[in-house]
């Protein structure tokens, strides 16, 4: 036999042993059901897109095999409005360049000023309701504020030079 033919039997005898140790994983832990039948049969939907399970008692036999069960699909998230913020900042702008969250509840937003693209002494960032001073590149700062209305924050060199904005959109 060739090294290649060699090579394919192992791994034919290999996946056989681990397909038919799958089969004999043991059967029911518990002594009581041990005898019991068991339900191995496939789901079905009804006309109205409801899952329903059908159970077989032909054999009383455990086959080893999973029961079917229904699952409820993932459902998403109602919204993407969130409550908290991680914006990066650098002489460009900011990144990302809005956010959203609900009205009346208690805005978190963390501003990182990038290690790079930085003038070498840092980006003042503020709102008209709140002044973060000045923030160095690879730094962060963090504002605490009830979402009450739109607010944009602006960053500006230490000359006074506008380099970007974000705005926080309450709704």
């Amino acid at each position: 036999m060739n090294k290649i033919n060699r090579t394919v039997a192992i791994l034919t005898v290999f996946s056989a042993v681990v397909l038919i140790g799958a089969g004999c994983s043991g059967g029911p832990k518990n002594s009581e059901n041990a005898n019991a039948p068991t339900t191995n049969a496939p789901a079905e939907t009804t006309a109205t897109g409801t899952p329903t399970v059908t159970t077989s008692t032909e054999s009383a036999t455990n086959t080893n095999a999973p029961a079917t069960t229904a699952t409820k699909p993932k459902t998403a998230p109602a919204s993407t409005v969130r409550s908290s913020f991680y914006v990066e900042v650098d002489d460009s702008g900011f990144y990302p360049t809005s956010g959203t969250a609900k009205k009346g509840s208690t805005v978190t937003v963390t501003f990182k000023a990038r290690a790079s693209n930085v003038i070498y002494n840092g980006l003042a960032v503020r709102s008209n309701k709140n002044d973060l001073g000045t923030i160095k590149g690879g730094t962060s700062k963090s504002v605490t504020f009830p979402a009450d209305s739109n607010v944009t924050f602006s960053a500006f060199w230490p000359t006074g030079a506008y380099r970007g904005a974000w705005t926080l959109y309450v709704k």
